[in-house]
């Protein structure tokens, strides 16, 4: 972890940040899906920097700067590794209000890693939420969920998967008894960049399919079932209204 012990830079305007996410997103070559060709094409910087403008992601100012000093991304993504040091990176950070925001930027890059990448993360989220010394609350990672639910639907122009894997992520979760069925289902049916959007595009049904999918690949029909009489949501509300196409939620319903 470079960032301890280095002398601070000044705070980072936001925007120049909405630039740099701007820049990244038209450069030539990009097609959405991580590749080793495609990410070297950028500098180290870029690789490490987000591709959606930190405004939209309503930023503690403390974030531009950990952003603007590449610490943050590897801090999440290539050092989940070592929670030990995860852990005592974020302490040092003691900015709880930042946690959030945090949360949902590395799940919103990590879209575009590897499952491997992925499954570290969602292991590094459960232990720094395990409510018998977890340093981060069940509120603030909820809030951090709700933060990358409401930019999901720019992800999937980047990132055609984002849905899918975020549904996973947000199973494991749910498998480890951090935050309930019920209480990522209302965030899926209310998310997206206005209340109910992702429900309308479509977006809510896949979230929620994967979501089921992983559920009942992990645990088995009988784990999802007492899961969902747990819970009192309707599966069929979170389909698109009017639609006849076919969605990841509909075997399920």
């Amino acid at each position: 972890m470079a960032f301890r012990g280095q002398p601070s830079t000044p705070n980072v305007h936001l925007t120049e940040m909405s630039s740099h996410g701007d820049a990244r997103r038209t450069a030539p070559g990009v097609n959405g899906f991580s590749s080793v060709p495609e990410r070297t094409a950028y500098s180290q910087r870029d690789d490490l920097m987000p591709r959606y403008p930190p405004d939209r992601l309503m930023l503690h100012p403390i974030m531009t700067n950990y952003i603007h000093r590449r610490e943050l991304f590897p801090m999440g993504i290539r050092s989940a590794r070592d929670e030990n040091e995860v852990a005592l990176c974020i302490k040092d950070l003691d900015t709880p209000s930042f946690y959030p925001s945090m949360i949902s930027l590395w799940l919103i890059d990590s879209f575009e890693r590897k499952d491997m990448e992925r499954d570290l993360l969602t292991k590094l989220l459960i232990n720094l939420i395990k409510p018998k010394d977890g340093m981060i609350s069940q509120d603030q990672v909820l809030k951090g969920f709700e933060s990358a639910l409401s930019v999901l639907e720019d992800a999937v122009n980047d990132a055609p998967r984002a849905a899918e894997f975020l549904g996973r992520i947000f199973a494991k979760v749910i498998l480890a008894n951090i935050v309930s069925f019920s209480e990522i289902g209302q965030l899926i049916y209310e998310g997206g960049e206005e209340e109910g959007r992702l429900v309308e595009i479509g977006l809510a049904a896949e979230v929620m399919g994967s979501m089921l999918d992983m559920i009942k690949s992990e645990k088995g029909d009988s784990m999802l079932n007492e899961i969902r009489s747990g819970s009192n949501l309707l599966l069929e509300k979170f389909r698109p209204p009017g639609s006849n196409k076919s969605w990841r939620i509909d075997k399920f319903i």
